[in-house]
């Protein structure tokens, strides 16, 4: 225990081994895929880029018109099974009405590209945070944040975060959202106005709505609070003026099925809601158990 707590085991050069390793592991487990696909869907019979696939398909009725039937949720999965076969199993769209913006503009693309184009994008985006993120660590502590373009340590070990090939695996938003998240919290004293859009704009992702919020007025960081509200507020706007008001009623309804079916029953898998609820569901315990072990620690986590 002590030699782990020392840190003296973690050498650079491990270090670089080990991020060459998972890298190399991570690229050639996603060559197999792809090359054992169909070009839309892999040997399992799913779509490349899974999650990606309920974007997608929700896009298409953004195109259509329909933006409302991708909370209708047979109405959805028979659009994913026309898209991709019909063996598709159902990617559910759970996301508030925001993100049928960004689902609409990519579904103006073959799928193919949308999803190539969606990872980079935002690839590139989550690549760029985590250099301003060391930049601002190396400004804090003297040292030249030019070490940063010298030593390209920091690039490998980004990229061969297991996080990168999950996110990529299943074609999923976690580069944006850390992006967002990441960029807020760099910006949050120097710009606050800024933090706070960007706050704003991970309202696609509500559960980060309970704390953050929170948090910031704890803090007495108002200009960055009342940036992050206006934003919700224009984005809910914005989504009613080019949606319609159904959209949001079509949402809010599909939120007991959501409710029920993932979160509750765990019908995606445990393994895909990091939470101390799901982990107590996934050991047998009770609806009522969860949230209450669920609430306690949020509680906990918020004083």
């Amino acid at each position: 225990m002590d030699t782990l707590r020392r840190g003296d085991w973690l050498t650079r050069e491990r270090a670089r081994l080990w991020g060459l390793a998972v890298l190399a592991a991570s690229v050639l487990g996603f060559a197999y895929l792809v090359a054992t696909s169909d070009g839309l869907n892999d040997y399992q019979g799913r779509p490349l880029g899974t999650d990606f696939s309920n974007v997608y398909a929700a896009g298409t009725y953004v195109l259509d018109g329909q933006p409302a039937a991708a909370f209708d949720w047979p109405a959805q999965h028979a659009r994913e099974q026309a898209i991709f076969g019909t063996k598709t199993p159902f990617y559910g769209w759970h996301y508030p009405p925001f993100f049928l913006f960004v689902a609409g503009l990519l579904a103006l693309m073959p799928y193919a590209l949308a999803l190539a184009l969606w990872q980079i994008v935002s690839g590139l985006l989550y690549i760029a945070t985590i250099r301003i993120v060391l930049r601002s660590v190396a400004d804090r502590a003297g040292a030249s944040s030019n070490l940063l373009t010298r030593d390209p340590l920091w690039l490998l070990l980004a990229l061969a975060y297991p996080a990168v090939f999950v996110n990529i695996g299943h074609g999923h938003n976690g580069f944006l959202t850390a992006a967002l998240l990441g960029s807020a919290l760099v910006m949050l004293d120097a710009r606050p106005v800024l933090a706070g859009i960007l706050f704003g704009l991970i309202a696609y992702k509500p559960q980060f709505g309970v704390l953050i919020p929170l948090v910031l007025i704890a803090t007495g960081r108002w200009r960055a609070f009342l940036a992050a509200a206006l934003t919700v507020a224009a984005l809910a706007l914005a989504t009613v003026i080019a949606f319609g008001p159904e959209v949001w009623s079509a949402f809010l309804a599909s939120t007991r099925l959501t409710r029920l079916v993932v979160l509750e029953q765990g019908g995606t898998g445990w393994h895909k809601i990091q939470s101390v609820f799901s982990m107590v569901r996934m050991w047998g315990g009770s609806v009522a158990l969860a949230y209450a072990v669920q609430g306690a620690v949020t509680v906990a986590l918020a004083a």
